[in-house]
């Protein structure tokens, strides 16, 4: 009913009972099971231009990502919508079958209690489909003439070296030129894959130019994100992209607290493909 008037007290409930209500019906439904929980297959045959690739993969190892990087393709039997992504994401980290590929793939993720697992994540966006987005670091005078990256005196930043300017305006909140990109354009996918690239792991021999982080990001972007053209004629991004935070109490997503450390989970509704891109930092020692 639409009137929220205290149920009279013969009924023996307290006044604010009602309008408490809602919540608990809500906390309810949450711990109800689904009718069907979602299903998945291994695609172990799915093959990326970046990861793993033969032109790619020699510069992800450089970098520093070496084995504890991570791409595999998974497909989801039912249709999954913005609506159950909470719940797709629960049963994937449950699933026998995908922790036993990610096992394979990535021992560094560990589920050690499946029905204690609940995944925080966070949603990324995808409206930025063009490399000009990251023209504003150029702009920001953190690239120069011919690609150049601008370095800086280093420092330390919470154990990751800040060596460049580029490194700066991504992770140094202190800095005047952290609000080349605004807190919103820091979600978009694109600004996060390039982020990711440009640190690396702890045994980065990074790059002096910016050309082949651009190459990369470009690749892995293919690689994740399935896009068509609209009637209009402009590119839109079909893919979901949940930047995994947690896994609760079931599991334990990376070895170790770092501020490197990556996990994509990322669903294509269309063909219902589920695409993972991980990364467990390791220190050198």
């Amino acid at each position: 009913s639409s009137h929220h008037h205290p149920v009279p007290s013969r009924e023996g409930r307290t006044p604010s009972l009602p309008a408490a209500m809602p919540l608990l019906i809500e906390e309810l439904n949450e711990e109800a099971p689904p009718e069907e929980n979602f299903k998945f297959h291994y695609l172990p045959d799915a093959k990326f231009g970046s990861f793993g690739s033969d032109k790619i993969q020699p510069l992800l190892d450089k970098w520093g990502f070496g084995p504890d990087m991570a791409m595999c393709t998974f497909r989801v039997e039912q249709p999954v919508t913005p609506d159950t992504l909470q719940a797709m994401l629960d049963d994937f980290f449950k699933s026998r079958e995908v922790l036993g590929a990610l096992g394979q793939v990535t021992p560094r993720l560990r589920v050690f209690s499946p029905a204690k697992v609940k995944v925080r994540w966070e949603r990324m966006t995808t409206k930025a489909v063009s490399m000009s987005f990251l023209n504003k670091f150029e702009d920001a005078g953190a690239i120069g003439a011919a690609g150049h990256i601008r370095g800086r005196i280093e420092e330390d930043w919470e154990g990751v070296p800040l060596c460049n300017l580029i490194r700066e305006i991504i992770l140094c909140d202190e800095s005047e030129l952290f609000d080349t990109f605004n807190e919103q354009e820091r979600k978009e996918f694109l600004f996060r894959i390039f982020s990711h690239l440009v640190f690396g792991g702890a045994s980065n021999q990074w790059e002096d130019h910016v050309e082949e982080y651009f190459r990369v990001t470009k690749e892995v972007y293919k690689d994740l994100l399935t896009v068509r053209r609209s009637e209009t004629g402009d590119v839109e991004v079909l893919s979901q992209v949940c930047s995994i935070r947690s896994l609760g109490q079931g599991g334990q997503l990376f070895p170790e607290e770092h501020p490197l450390n990556f996990c994509y989970v990322i669903v294509d509704p269309l063909m219902r493909h589920v695409r993972v891109w991980y990364f467990g930092y390791k220190p050198m020692w």
